[in-house]
């Protein structure tokens, strides 16, 4: 008989279950790698870092919500199915929500493989150059650069700390192939005014498409005036690119999606690179219907940011009102030190971006729960009183 033993022997010799608990605590057939199978708490420990408080990757810490935990638990018998039909189901009421055929959903593992998708569509032929704010978020222009494509930096503009929508307008040439607007944006926490934005986009369509990156527009008020949507309905050539890890707290599950023309749509869903989760879906799904939740949790981050702020002029620290879940603020500290001096007190903190002039010296610090900020807020005075 073969010494070879396949991956579903495997699975049963180690006493897995499709919740994966129960692991054997023997161990397995010589066939495979020794040693023998991890014990639960071997298997699970966390990394190092994983005794410090995360303010520094700008999840929701009150999500999911107790509707949705419930939601992942029931389906998770299921899970061992691949989710084609559910995400389906999932595309057909995101495209209700936004008020567009389902053919202009493109769901994604988060929001990140979305945007690597939209530089992959739009960067990969003759037309090489992205334009994008500096500083902003990474993951698009990081992925434009490994494809071999030319980013165009536009910087903030220093009163407001926006994009300067009218210098990355002219920054648009025959050679564009993408212009990408992060709006809230990361790391500012910034926002440009929806009347500007639209008429950007009007402008500049039609010499080059533009991805909104939406994601944290659903923790501002009356965030539905403000997306910019509409451009898709009109057939504009506009990714407006959105997240389940922000408001609804499902950073873990790995669910975003794009709306937009049909015609991109199609293009970036045949260059994904797996399907999305089972139990992600699910957990997106029920999420939608729990408003209550959302106002909820809105409402304390709203709260921590207004304490936050406060402690901000307590210590005489600039920062910007921020629209987002995070703040960012400056130090006087370069970055690289103040992570190793808040590391030290427990904290994981900071711009994890590439660090820009002016903003060297400027920090990005997700909110927490009540107990984290309190934490923090004694942390931060150790470092800043007498300053």
């Amino acid at each position: 008989m073969s010494k070879t033993i396949t991956r579903r022997r495997w699975l049963r010799s180690a006493g897995l279950t499709a919740m994966g608990l129960g692991l054997s605590h023997g161990p397995v057939s010589r066939a495979c790698a020794e040693p023998a199978v991890a014990r639960p708490g071997e298997l699970w420990r966390p990394p190092p870092e994983g005794k410090h408080i995360n303010l520094a990757g700008n999840e929701n810490p009150f999500g999911p919500s107790p509707a949705v935990i419930r939601q992942i638990v029931k389906a998770a018998p299921q899970s061992c199915r691949y989710p084609f039909r559910e995400e389906f189901v999932l595309k057909e009421l995101l495209a209700r929500r936004e008020g567009v055929p389902v053919e202009n959903i493109a769901l994604g593992n988060g929001c990140d493989e979305l945007l690597s998708l939209a530089a992959i569509v739009a960067l990969s032929g003759e037309r090489r150059d992205l334009v994008a704010a500096h500083p902003t978020y990474f993951q698009l222009p990081d992925y434009a650069e490994i494809l071999g494509a030319s980013v165009r930096w536009v910087p903030h503009r220093r009163d407001t700390m926006q994009h300067d929508l009218s210098a990355m307008a002219a920054a648009v040439g025959a050679g564009t192939g993408l212009v990408y607007i992060c709006n809230p944006d990361n790391p500012s926490g910034t926002m440009v005014a929806a009347p500007q934005l639209e008429a950007f986009c009007r402008e500049v369509t039609p010499r080059a498409p533009v991805f909104i990156d939406e994601v944290y527009l659903e923790l501002v008020d009356d965030w539905p005036s403000l997306t910019q949507v509409g451009l898709v309905r009109e057939g504009l050539p506009v990714m407006i690119g959105r997240s389940f890890s922000k408001m609804h707290g499902l950073a873990g599950h790995r669910i975003g999606y794009v709306v937009t023309t049909a015609t991109l749509a199609r293009q970036l869903e045949r260059r994904r690179m797996s399907s999305v989760n089972y139990l992600g879906v699910a957990a997106a799904r029920e999420s939608m219907f729990d408003a209550d939740f959302h106002a909820w949790t809105i409402g304390k981050i709203r709260d921590a940011k207004i304490r936050f702020y406060a402690l901000c002029d307590e210590l005489g620290l600039a920062y910007t009102p921020s629209h987002g879940n995070f703040v960012f603020h400056y130090t006087g500290i370069p970055m690289e030190d103040y992570q190793a001096t808040m590391k030290e007190r427990g904290f994981l903190t900071g711009w994890p971006h590439e660090a820009v002039e002016p903003y060297t010296k400027w920090c990005r610090v997700s909110m927490g729960t009540d107990r984290e900020m309190t934490q923090y807020a004694v942390a931060m005075r150790e470092v800043f009183a007498g300053r």
